[in-house]
């Protein structure tokens, strides 16, 4: 049999999970391409701009990774198109040809064009340049001050601890930092399990955060936000976390897409008519059985990266795909400091110090195996 060419474009977590699955495979070589070297870990981007971790402990090295499979290339440059007819990926230097393409690019930030002045007075965190930014310009402000949906909230809980621990350490006499969530729905993680908002809020409101519900944001000026309602709210540093859109990549494609930009993908998480072409994670619009829309998350990528590596193995072996099914298997907030809250496999519901653990353990049980490649693959 001769080896098949499966390219994987995004070293997120799905694209990630892919490449497990199908590494082992010996008549498979796989490239995976993606603009950065380096694998970033989002899900725990709060323990970073709270200072808990380094930057090293959110990152993955992806050529010393991808060596440590084998039959893996990894291409460190920027996609600019895909082309169908002569199945190739274009890049600014060369063409890659493919039998099976695996898009897996996630997501960034979405800024609402709607919103006068949000994308040049706000932060985002989902690159590390953005968390990195997001990080050392709240310290600042911290220092100034001295001187003179999901991660929303998590946000929120992470620099009201961390803030409050600031202070407390070191025993200033200035006022503290007031951390504001504006949420444009009746509740804060609108749509998850009570546990969660009502966990959530019992945290929140300890740290001592500002919850304002039912406030849309009409415009961003340089030091105030103006509310729909037409409250108007000072702010000397401000994220925005109201959502995202898939990675610009999409536009370029040429294939179907919602109004974010999201792939629009079938039962198998083909492109619709491209039986070889698969999309995953955040950059699609995922649905369940009923036709909802399945919520963005690591751990969807994940699974979705596993079943169309599966659907992969399948078509090579001659049989029929496999609908994908997602079952979520549990959900793990943070909240700030060492607290957090999460619903387990079993309805079993969890907050404080345990969960948090649990939370840590779950990152860990995800990173060890990757180090462990990365650092087989540096001695290769």
């Amino acid at each position: 049999m001769h080896s098949v060419q499966v390219v994987v474009i995004g070293g997120g977590y799905g694209g990630i999970r892919a490449i497990e699955h199908l590494a082992h495979n010996s008549h498979i070589t796989v490239t995976l391409i993606d603009k950065n070297p380096y694998h970033y870990m989002q899900a725990e981007v709060y323990d970073f701009i709270a200072n808990k971790v380094d930057m090293s402990d959110v990152m993955i090295d992806l050529p010393s990774l991808t060596k440590s499979f084998g039959l893996v290339t990894f291409i460190c440059e920027e996609v600019n198109g895909i082309d169908t007819l002569t199945s190739t990926v274009s890049t600014a230097t060369q063409n890659i040809k493919y039998d099976h393409l695996i898009i897996a690019t996630g997501s960034r930030t979405y800024f609402p064009d709607f919103i006068k002045g949000l994308r040049e007075h706000t932060h985002g965190v989902k690159s590390i340049p953005a968390a990195l930014n997001f990080k050392q310009q709240f310290e600042r402000s911290l220092l100034n001050r001295i001187e003179a949906g999901l991660s929303g909230v998590e946000i929120a809980a992470e620099m009201a601890a961390y803030a409050n621990h600031f202070y407390q350490n070191g025993n200033f006499g200035c006022r503290g930092v007031d951390v504001y969530l504006i949420d444009a729905y009746e509740t804060i993680l609108f749509g998850m399990d009570p546990f969660l908002i009502e966990s959530a809020y019992e945290r929140l409101s300890k740290l001592g955060v500002h919850v304002w519900h039912n406030n849309r944001i009409s415009e961003v000026r340089k030091n105030e936000i103006l509310l729909d309602n037409g409250k108007i709210l000072d702010f000397e540093f401000m994220i925005f976390t109201g959502g995202i859109a898939a990675s610009t990549l999409t536009q370029y494609l040429g294939f179907e897409t919602n109004t974010k930009g999201h792939l629009i993908v079938d039962e198998h998480l083909n492109i619709p008519n491209h039986p070889n072409i698969y999309a995953i994670g955040d950059i699609t619009q995922a649905l369940n059985e009923e036709g909802k829309f399945i919520p963005p998350t690591a751990q969807l990528a994940e699974r979705g990266g596993e079943h169309v590596a599966a659907n992969i193995l399948r078509s090579l072996k001659g049989k029929s795909k496999r609908p994908f099914r997602f079952k979520n298997q549990g959900v793990m907030i943070a909240l700030g400091g060492e607290y957090g809250a999460g619903l387990l496999p079993g309805g079993i519901k969890v907050k404080g110090y345990i969960a948090y653990l649990i939370k840590k353990a779950i990152f860990w049980m995800y990173t060890a195996p990757l180090r462990h490649r990365s650092a087989i693959g540096k001695r290769r």
